[in-house]
């Protein structure tokens, strides 16, 4: 796959194969995450996937995240927020997920300037499977990636493909997500919040 812009940082795809690829790849000699190296690779996803790369994804606005948690390729994302309008209370952001890679499990408080969010995931491309609070199916541990099977509090699960919506149900509900092995690209339509609401069940995660 020939590169649309040649002055980009390079890790070299002729196609899009996340198996190619370990987490030490994300991480500098001294252990620090190397978000220039993983949105190559996000990029080289959004190709596979024919999705249309905006010039504000190639520039600051389009950030990474490892949650602190040096597990990259299971625990990561990136995101772009298109539009956040506190005066009329909406959002509109694109998430995206590498195959297999998942937001920890978290929460939307209110804040000084802001109610507690809601939120719908709209997938575009790819596949997720939610998991909201309620009943979880009798063998969901095997689904819980290794990090977050002791401590997660949400395991009722909802498998989204591309064209479909799911959402949080109630007030301050715990939810998280993991990407299908295409990975996913998710569109969020939220109301307005601010980031100093999020909370993780895991109290290591930064964010």
């Amino acid at each position: 796959m020939e590169r649309k812009d040649p002055s980009s940082p390079i890790i070299n795809f002729d196609t899009f194969d996340i198996s190619k690829y370990k987490n030490q790849d994300f991480y500098l000699a001294d252990g620090s995450f190397s978000s220039k190296n993983a949105k190559e690779v996000y990029f080289a996803m959004m190709e596979s996937f024919n999705y249309p790369i905006a010039d504000r994804l190639r520039g600051d606005e389009f950030w990474i995240s490892d949650f602190n948690l040096n597990q990259f390729m299971t625990a990561g994302m990136a995101g772009i927020f298109w539009i956040i309008n506190m005066d009329h209370k909406f959002t509109g952001v694109e998430m995206f997920l590498l195959p297999g890679q998942s937001i920890p499990e978290h929460w939307h408080v209110a804040t000084e300037n802001a109610s507690a969010k809601f939120e719908s995931g709209h997938v575009r491309y790819g596949s997720i499977t939610l998991f909201t609070e309620g009943s979880p199916l009798p063998d969901v541990e095997d689904r819980i990636p290794y990090f977050q099977r002791d401590i997660v509090k949400a395991r009722k699960e909802q498998v989204l493909n591309a064209g479909d919506v799911g959402f949080t149900e109630k007030k301050e509900e715990r939810h998280w997500f993991i990407a299908g092995q295409e990975g996913a690209i998710i569109t969020e339509y939220a109301s307005a919040h601010d980031g100093e609401g999020v909370r993780f069940t895991d109290p290591t995660i930064k964010f």
